[in-house]
């Protein structure tokens, strides 16, 4: 870590990342100064800020704000070496190919519905008391939660295109403690939780400097799951284009797909597809300076891009997701695309130059 003098505050992130539009949104700021009962900053409409002038004086000072945002460079050589990352794709132990067997994830998830299937078994097995997942709202817009019950994964279903800080939830892991610990027979105290984390590279990557440095509320987060990300749109800048382009209105919106254009399914079934570039002016800012596209920083990275129809892409980056898994084909709750004969040597290299491929042209964007 920095020498003492060199520590930065609160108002260095927002000199150099919130007032310049880089900040992700992720929540991890606000979510250890609530946490620790600082009372000094709050997430107002995804920007971080101050509660109010008096709070910028209580500021402690103590820096962790700014050293585990993810868009500072702060301890960025650190957390690389611990996921052994090397490039730009980072650390690959294994990839492969997965769609579910459940029928109700099937019905409502988003082409494999791997994710619904791991937090399903997590829970099942009695691997997690948590997850902090997103839901959408009447009107379609994403709610960072903490779920513990296993019936509320079918609301977390679906791809987010438009950001869900789901760092944020996490400011009030003390105070519903006691409700997820009254579910759970063999867990005592708020210490002893175990939650999956499922979120975007960005989100990842602040996950792993609060791991890093030991700052809570991350010591609960056992699982780290990153989702393929490219980009990701202003909430209400998106709607306002939908809305302009096809006549939808958010609380009509069933599911948003891109496959190359976007496409968007309304509640009563018909399908409407957007060119991609005409939501060039919603992506945020700070989707522009990212360098991440599979997720560098967890232990299973997870999307469609690249992935055989109805399938998803599983990347196992830590001897953890590669045991998690194995026991979910053995247990029966995914099924493994089986590569055919004559493409086994170069399936796997294809998919990595891809990554490569996205991750580069991402970079350009």
């Amino acid at each position: 870590m920095e020498e003492l003098e060199q520590i930065k505050t609160f108002k260095n992130l927002e000199d150099k990342i919130i007032s310049k539009s880089l900040c992700c949104a992720c929540g991890a700021c606000v979510a250890y100064c609530e946490s620790q009962s600082f009372d000094v900053i709050e997430m107002d409409n995804y920007v971080p800020k101050f509660k109010n002038n008096k709070t910028s004086e209580d500021c402690r000072e103590c820096g962790f704000c700014y050293y585990i945002c993810p868009q500072t460079d702060s301890l960025i050589d650190k957390i690389n070496g611990v996921h052994l990352v090397k490039d730009e794709i980072g650390n690959i132990s294994d990839l492969l190919a997965a769609k579910t067997n459940d029928l109700k994830i099937k019905e409502v998830g988003q082409d494999g519905g791997i994710v619904s299937t791991i937090l399903t078994y997590l829970f099942e097995t009695g691997r997690i008391e948590a997850a902090v997942v997103s839901e959408f709202d009447e009107n379609f817009k994403p709610v960072p939660k903490i779920i513990y019950k296993k019936e509320d994964i079918i609301k977390s279903a679906g791809t987010r295109y438009s950001i869900s800080p789901n760092i944020l939830p996490l400011k009030d892991l003390y105070r519903i403690a006691e409700d997820i610990i009254q579910t759970r027979k063999n867990v005592y105290d708020v210490d002893q939780l175990r939650v999956a984390f499922i979120g975007t590279p960005c989100q990842c990557r602040a996950i792993s400097k609060m791991r890093l440095m030991n700052v809570k509320p991350s010591h609960v987060i056992d699982f780290v799951i990153s989702l393929f990300c490219f980009e990701n749109f202003d909430y209400e800048k998106l709607m306002n284009i939908l809305d302009k382009k096809i006549k939808i209105k958010p609380s009509n919106i069933k599911k948003v797909q891109i496959k190359k254009n976007m496409f968007v399914t309304s509640k009563d079934s018909k399908e409407f597809e957007i060119n991609i570039k005409d939501l060039d002016e919603a992506v945020r800012n700070n989707c522009l300076e990212c360098d991440e596209f599979v997720g560098k920083y967890s232990d299973l990275s997870i999307g469609a891009s690249g992935a055989p129809t109805g399938y998803s892409i599983i990347v196992i980056r830590t001897d953890k997701g590669k045991t998690l898994m194995h026991s979910l084909i053995a247990d029966g709750y995914i099924e493994k695309y089986k590569i055919p004969p004559n493409l086994v040597t170069e399936w796997k290299p294809k998919k990595l130059n891809w990554f490569r491929k996205m991750t580069s042209i991402k970079i350009k964007k």
